[in-house]
């Protein structure tokens, strides 16, 4: 076998193979033989078909599929004689096995880039400095709260008869907005609250209830909220019939040093507000340092551009729609009912998967460069760390994570920490907020529900 590499551009090679009829003819025989075997011609006893008629009728497909077995055999071996890594499977050009002749092959193939990374130390970034903001602290304090929220059964003796703020109905719904039915079982409705709603402006119908309605059903008609609802739906009435399950009444606990005694992490509510302030301090430190590295990044991308495989854009983006999609499945939602479809969002997704597969390509190149390896201690020490957070034997764990092909992603991403760490070490890096928005641009780089 004789190859040659042709490259067409910077990121798609040919390859040109050759192989004598010498080496192929054998198997030609092989296969006309074992073709004798099976056929069946009006005139022939099983296995007497005489060879040159077989030939003559069945020659084509014979050599047709000898063909593509000689190019799925040599295909990798050819570009590797030549060092290649092919992204894509070959996209055949010419390649017709003629008997007696040398046979003679082209394939297209994708391959990545080759980058000589340049300019990378002495960048000038900018890191914010890290603050806990207070609306933070005190959204932990609400979902705390929540978390302690307590759903009682209306107390015995109460004169109330009607809905009010703080009430949770459990109900099931069956009906349609428009042209979209809804069928609904066990939703829970609180009444008051407006965030998260199934359906936009039920709580709201549900209002002026009367607590008789519990084990009944009643048929209600709204208009919902217009602007959460989406836009196909919008202007439809919806049309309930509604079954009143259950009944409970929210309990709110008061944000005190009692409250801060039930969550279990703090003896006073300062003590409670001090612990949220200091985790959300390190989260932000956290964020506030891969927005710097980030930066860093683009302008890295801006001193070094380099063309792109197609396809490893677009296996990023399939990767990014799937786990959209899980996520989406998660909830129990699908892309139909969100209103989405696969197209949009690998449009939407595009431009970050360009930016994700354009950062991990030049920064396997600067790795390269300054032979930034991840020792083994390194792995080690990180599988010990996930095995303490998981609760989980860290022999079990290495297993699973090896037959899962997760460990080669831990020792991408570790390595990948390594190379930004270098780079973070080799940069000009200044303290400082980010611009209001008011201020001018300067020259750095810079859950769904049913009807909404």
């Amino acid at each position: 076998m004789e190859s040659q590499i042709e490259k067409i551009s910077a990121v798609e090679c040919r390859v040109r193979v050759q192989i004598p009829w010498t080496e192929i003819s054998p198997r030609f025989a092989t296969k006309l033989r074992d073709l004798q075997g099976k056929a069946r011609l009006p005139g022939f006893r099983p296995g007497k078909v005489p060879p040159h008629m077989l030939e003559r009728m069945f020659g084509k497909s014979v050599r047709e599929e000898l063909a593509r077995e000689l190019v799925d055999e040599t295909f990798q071996a050819a570009v590797t004689q030549h060092s290649k890594v092919p992204l894509t499977q070959p996209v055949l050009e010419e390649g017709t096995l003629v008997k007696d002749e040398t046979f003679k092959y082209a394939a297209r193939f994708e391959v990545p880039p080759e980058i000589t990374p340049k300019d990378y130390t002495g960048i000038a970034v900018r890191r914010r400095p890290a603050v806990a903001d207070a609306a933070k602290i005190d959204a932990e304090l609400k979902a705390k709260q929540e978390e302690l929220t307590e759903l009682r059964p209306l107390a015995e003796g109460s004169e109330r008869t009607a809905t009010q703020p703080g009430d949770v109905w459990t109900v099931d719904l069956d009906g349609h907005i428009g042209p979209q039915k809804i069928a609904r079982k066990d939703l829970r409705v609180d009444i008051g609250e407006t965030e998260n709603e199934y359906i936009p402006g039920l709580a709201a119908a549900l209002a002026s209830t009367t607590l008789d309605q519990v084990g009944k059903t009643q048929v209600v008609r709204f208009s919902p909220t217009q602007e959460r609802l989406k836009q196909e739906l919008r202007g439809h009435e919806a049309v309930l019939t509604i079954g009143f399950r259950d009944l409970r009444e929210k309990h709110v606990p008061a944000l005190d040093d009692d409250f801060a005694r039930d969550t279990g992490e703090a003896d006073s509510l300062d003590a409670l507000k001090a612990k949220f302030s200091e985790r959300l301090l390190e989260e932000d430190k956290n964020e506030a340092e891969r927005d710097a590295r980030k930066r860093l990044v683009e302008v890295l991308l801006e001193r070094n551009t380099f063309e792109v495989a197609p396809s490893l854009v677009a296996r990023e983006v399939a990767a990014q729609v799937d786990l959209f999609k899980r996520q989406v499945q998660q909830q129990g939602l699908t892309l139909q009912r969100l209103g989405v479809t696969e197209q949009q969002l690998s449009s939407q997704y595009r431009p970050q998967a360009l930016f994700n597969v354009k950062a991990f390509l030049l920064l396997d190149a600067i790795g390269k460069a300054e032979n930034i390896v991840v020792a083994e201690d390194e792995v080690e020490a990180e599988l010990k760390e996930m095995a303490a957070e998981r609760n989980q034997n860290i022999d079990r764990l290495r297993a699973t994570m090896e037959k899962n092909n997760q460990l080669l992603l831990l020792r991408a991403q570790l390595r990948e920490e390594k190379i930004l760490d270098f780079l973070m070490g080799k940069a000009e890096v200044t303290e400082a907020p980010d611009p209001s928005p008011e201020a001018p641009a300067t020259s750095e780089s810079s859950g769904e529900t049913a009807a909404t």
